[in-house]
Order: C-alpha cells, then sequence, then structure tokens
C-alpha cells in the first residue's frame, strides 16, 4: 500500500497527515517565515514571534490584492498557499523511503475559479502532481474508512474553526453528495472562545487584587497578547482534562489562575447553541427538515469541546461522529484519498483510460474497423504550457479527453467536415436550370459556344425560328469563319463560304486542354402570372345632417326695439323740460 499525504491549511493552523496515523501529522502556525536566506518554513504552532512572518494567506487566494511582508515585498496569496503546502510536504516525507502521494484541501465553499487559481499555483511551486479535493469530500472518505460503508442517509459536517464555522450537508450512500450550498459564518470560532476565556480571567484578578496599567503601553499590549495566546492553551488542553492553570504575568501583576471545564462551558454554551441555529438554518435553506439528519461530524480544533458534541446530540436528536483528534479529521481524510489514488493508478495515462466507459470503447472499436487519418491539432494557446512542462493532473484530463473525442468519431457522434458539404446539399435538377450565358466569360470558348447555340436557335430580330420562314443559321467553324446553314435543307447558302474541318483534340499528355462540349440549356418557362383585380375603394357617404334654424329675434328687431325706446325717453324728456319752462315763465 502507497503512502498518502493529507494537508489543510486553515487561517490560523496548518496540518499534515501521513496516511491514516494521526500520529504520524504536524501542526504549524499558517504564518511563513520567510528569511532572507532561508527555504520557507512554518512557524511553530505556538511561537509568539511576528519577526519575518507573514500570515492570512488562507483566507486570500484568488484575491488580487497582494500581501506584504515587513521587507516590502508583494506577494500573491496563492503562491504563499502553496509555499505552505511544499514546505508541510518536505518536512513530512523527510524520513520516507518514496515520495508519497499529495493531496491538499480546500474548502468546500470555494468556486471553481479559485481552485484553479490554487492549482496553478501549486504548479509553480514545484507540486505538480497534487491533487485538490474539497475539504468536504474528506472528511466522508474518513467517515467510510473509520466507521464503516454508510447507508442511505445525510450527513451534517459541523466544522468549528479557529475564524469561523462551516456546514456541509452531505448525502451519504448510492446518492453520495453535496446537498444545497452549505452556510459559513464568522460569528463563531475558537478566537471568540479565546476571547471569553481572556475577559473571565482578567475579571477574576481584578476582583482578587486592585492593579494599574497603561493598555497603551508597549510592554503592557505585549503582555496581553501573550495572555491570548496561554488562553488558547488553556482552552485546548481543557478540551481532553478536566482542570487547567495559566498564568497571568501584566506589568505591576504576576499570578496563577485555575480554570476548569465547567467553567469554560459556560462561558461558550450560548455561542454554541448560536451555531446550531446555524445547523438549523442550513437544513431548512436545503428544502429538509432536522428530522432528516441521520448523523453529525464534527470537524475542526474548536469542536473538540466535550461540550459541542452534547449540545449537538440533545438539541439536534442525532448521534454524533468525532475523531479522537478533531483538528486533523480533514487532513487524515485527504490522507487516504492519497492512498487510494496511489493504489488504484500505476499511471496517468492509466488512470485517464479507466475514467472512459468500457462498452465506449468496445463500440468505438466495432465501428471503426478501418483507421482514420490523424486529425489536425488545434493550435496550442500562448497561456498553455508544453507538454514537457505539464502536470500528471493536466495530462491525465488530456489523454481522457482524446480517448472520448476517438470514440465519439468512430461511433458517429461527432459529424467532420460540415462545413465542406453544408452548402453542396442543392439537387442537381436546380443547378442544370442555371444559364451558361451568366457564367460563360466573354472571349472563352464557352462564350462562343454559347454565342453559336444562341444563333442557331433564334432568328436575327430574337424571334424563335420556325418551319420554312426561318432564317439562315450562322455557325461559327473552329477556324473563327462562319457559314449560313439552310435550316430546310442543311446544306450551306449558296455564296457562302463551307465550314472548316475542325482540329483534331490534342493527344493527352502534350499539355493541351480538351474543351467538352456544352449541350444547350433550355431557358426556363416563365408563367404567365394575372395578378387579380383589386377594386377601388369607394368614398364614404356623409349623411345629410338638417342644420336647426334659429327662430328668435333679429338684429333689424332689436334696433328697431332701442330706437323706440330712446325717443320715448328723449321725448319724455323733451316734454318734461317744456313744463319747467312754461311753469317759470308762466306760459
Amino acid at each position: 500500500m502507497s503512502a498518502g499525504l493529507g494537508i489543510r491549511i486553515g487561517s490560523v493552523t496548518a496540518v499534515a497527515a501521513l496516511d491514516s496515523d494521526p500520529v504520524t501529522s504536524v501542526a504549524r502556525r499558517s504564518a511563513l517565515d520567510l528569511r532572507p536566506g532561508e527555504a520557507p518554513r512554518l512557524a511553530e504552532l505556538w511561537d509568539r514571534s511576528t519577526r519575518n512572518l507573514i500570515s492570512g494567506f488562507a483566507d486570500r487566494v484568488g484575491d488580487p490584492v497582494e500581501l506584504i511582508d515587513d521587507d516590502g515585498r508583494s506577494h500573491r496569496a496563492e503562491d504563499l498557499y502553496a509555499t505552505a503546502a511544499r514546505a508541510l510536504v518536505a518536512e513530512v516525507s523527510a524520513g520516507t523511503d518514496a515520495a508519497p502521494t499529495v493531496v491538499v484541501t480546500h474548502p468546500t465553499r470555494w468556486t471553481a475559479y479559485t481552485a484553479e487559481v490554487l492549482g496553478d499555483a501549486l504548479d509553480r511551486a514545484g507540486l505538480a502532481d497534487v491533487t485538490l479535493v474539497p475539504e468536504s469530500v474528506a472528511t466522508m472518505r474518513w467517515l467510510e474508512v473509520t466507521r464503516g460503508p454508510q447507508s442511505d442517509g445525510l450527513a451534517v459536517v459541523y466544522d468549528l474553526g479557529a475564524t469561523a464555522l462551516d456546514v456541509t450537508l452531505m448525502r451519504t450512500g448510492s446518492e453520495a453528495g453535496t446537498v444545497g450550498t452549505g452556510v459559513h459564518s464568522q460569528e463563531f470560532g475558537g478566537a471568540q472562545f479565546d476571547h471569553a476565556i481572556m475577559q473571565y480571567v482578567l475579571d477574576t484578578v481584578s476582583g482578587s487584587r486592585s492593579f494599574e496599567f497603561d493598555p497603551f503601553d508597549p510592554d503592557t499590549v505585549g503582555a496581553l497578547v501573550e495572555l491570548r495566546a496561554r488562553c488558547g492553551e488553556a482552552k485546548e488542553q481543557l478540551s481532553y482534562d478536566t482542570s487547567t492553570s495559566l498564568t497571568v504575568d501584566l506589568p505591576g501583576l504576576h499570578t496563577e489562575v485555575r480554570l476548569v471545564r465547567s467553567e469554560l462551558e459556560e462561558l461558550v454554551r450560548a455561542s454554541l447553541l448560536g451555531s446550531i441555529g446555524v445547523v438549523r438554518d442550513a437544513v431548512t435553506a436545503a428544502g429538509l427538515d432536522v428530522t432528516d439528519i441521520d448523523q453529525v461530524v464534527l470537524v475542526g480544533g474548536s469542536s473538540a469541546i466535550p461540550l459541542v458534541a452534547e449540545l449537538m446530540s440533545s438539541e439536534l436528536r442525532a448521534p454524533v461522529v468525532a475523531g479522537p483528534r478533531p483538528e486533523l479529521t480533514v487532513a487524515v481524510g485527504a490522507a487516504i484519498l492519497g492512498s487510494d489514488i496511489a493504489d488504484a493508478t500505476a499511471s496517468d495515462n492509466a488512470a485517464a483510460l479507466a475514467a472512459v466507459p468500457t462498452m465506449a470503447l468496445a463500440s468505438a472499436a466495432a465501428a471503426a474497423p478501418m483507421p482514420r487519418p490523424t486529425p489536425r491539432p488545434a493550435p496550442t494557446p500562448t497561456a498553455v504550457e508544453s507538454d514537457a512542462g505539464m502536470s500528471g493532473r493536466k495530462k491525465a484530463g488530456v489523454v481522457a479527453g482524446s480517448v472520448l473525442v476517438l470514440a465519439l468519431l468512430a461511433g458517429g457522434g461527432l459529424s467532420v467536415g460540415t462545413a465542406l458539404t453544408s452548402d453542396n446539399t442543392t439537387p442537381a435538377e436546380s443547378t442544370s436550370q442555371t444559364s451558361i450565358s451568366d457564367t460563360a466569360t466573354p472571349g472563352t470558348t464557352a462564350a462562343v459556344a454559347d454565342a453559336a447555340t444562341t444563333t442557331a436557335a433564334t432568328g436575327e430580330n430574337g424571334a424563335a425560328a420556325t418551319g420554312s420562314e426561318s432564317a439562315p443559321t450562322s455557325v461559327v467553324n473552329a477556324d473563327g469563319t462562319v457559314t449560313q446553314i439552310d435550316p430546310a435543307t442543311g446544306a450551306p447558302v449558296a455564296g457562302a463560304p463551307a465550314p472548316a474541318p475542325a482540329p483534331a483534340p490534342a493527344p493527352a499528355g502534350n499539355g493541351a486542354a480538351t474543351v467538352p462540349t456544352i449541350p444547350p440549356v433550355a431557358a426556363p418557362t416563365v408563367p404567365n402570372y394575372q395578378p387579380p383585380a383589386v377594386p377601388a375603394p369607394q368614398a364614404p357617404q356623409i349623411p345629410n345632417v338638417q342644420v336647426p334654424t334659429y327662430q328668435g329675434p333679429t338684429l333689424g328687431d332689436v334696433g328697431q326695439d332701442v330706437g323706440q325706446g330712446l325717443g320715448g325717453v328723449v321725448g319724455g324728456v323733451g316734454d318734461g323740460l317744456g313744463g319747467v319752462v312754461g311753469g317759470l315763465t308762466g306760459r
């Protein structure tokens, strides 16, 4: 059995496992030491130093914004990821007799583009034969080996890491595969647990004695960073022991604090219950019910806390499966896959041929008893590497694709040369109706033969010659002379030169071309088409509308009435004035 090497690089921790034995594994910080003059290596798990270290690349794969180290050099995140993987391979396989088959895992939520970017970076780092698989696939392979073949059901992969929670739904049995898109939440993780423990410790020591310190003092900041790291160590210790103690070393304060597992569980209980709500949301989003869950698989270092399994079992009412070291589960599953690949594949070409169905190859061989000519290969883009530098993974894909194409060609699945035959499907009858005079070039033999045929068929005025009234026919001789032929007798017209004998055809092989005789082509008859008579539209009839006559008073009547009124007014005024004057004068 060949050895397999599985690698998982997280945001905080990077682990590698050789074969299926968790003992032969290493755990490092996801921080590369790029010290000048030395080979890149990963920092120790609890190394507090930060000089010449660059981290944060695991969550930045595919990001066009580069990372900058302490010396001002810029690096792409995928290249740092590939460099970390190469450092783990070199460290783990140093004492092995043969090079192991390496399988590198990546988060299940990654897109195909992100995985492809990482694959190209691994090729540049010298790991061309590395296989990339999602973390959930490696987890399910570990489950099959450790728990036996799985029946049809639904498994929840609960991956609680240092900075985030990933929930993936997986079908087991005959319909194995991912269900839904899963959930990725950064609200839950081991870093939150470390922060809660640190606050609890500071509250404990501040209640027992009084002390003051400057939080902006560099020495104080360094002491708090150290205390945070010790709280993380205490959390991991309480995952396997019931009690532990940690040292608190701050400016003006030096003491020991004892912690028990029950205290830790009370600090993280609310957060864990919230993470179970994320699981319920993932199941509901996939169109399923919590009762459909058959088992929960715990993955990630923070899921090693015993309270995680307890709450999962009581809240979801499903059995919980966890390895002795959940932080190594994904890497161990990837190592098992590496052993499977090494045992099942003798070479990359054999793996590619095994991917083609046997019946497809048999039908292709039966359908192609004679060898086909080798098709012209497509031009290779400049961005594609040559075959000498092509990775085993890419070679396998090329071989498999070639075999499939040959099988389809042999079975008639592909149509070769359709561009050459698609325009030549016109029947011969339609082609023969084409007028030769449309394509004959003036001054050529075809043009002369066309002119002779046309003259023989029509008269001088272009009308068809029939009976005894037809005009003599003009025939162009081979030497260029013209002879008038009487259509009634078939003999030359009196006084016309006799036709010259046609020259004998040139013998074959002397370079002379033999002009074939082109029979006359009858002109197509155009039917006499009479368009139907379309009646002219009639003008619309306008109805006779009787306009009503105005019966009221006219302007003359109004003027007469006004005149009479004014006259009466004037007369009355005059009579009144006369009476007044008479009274005054006594008349």
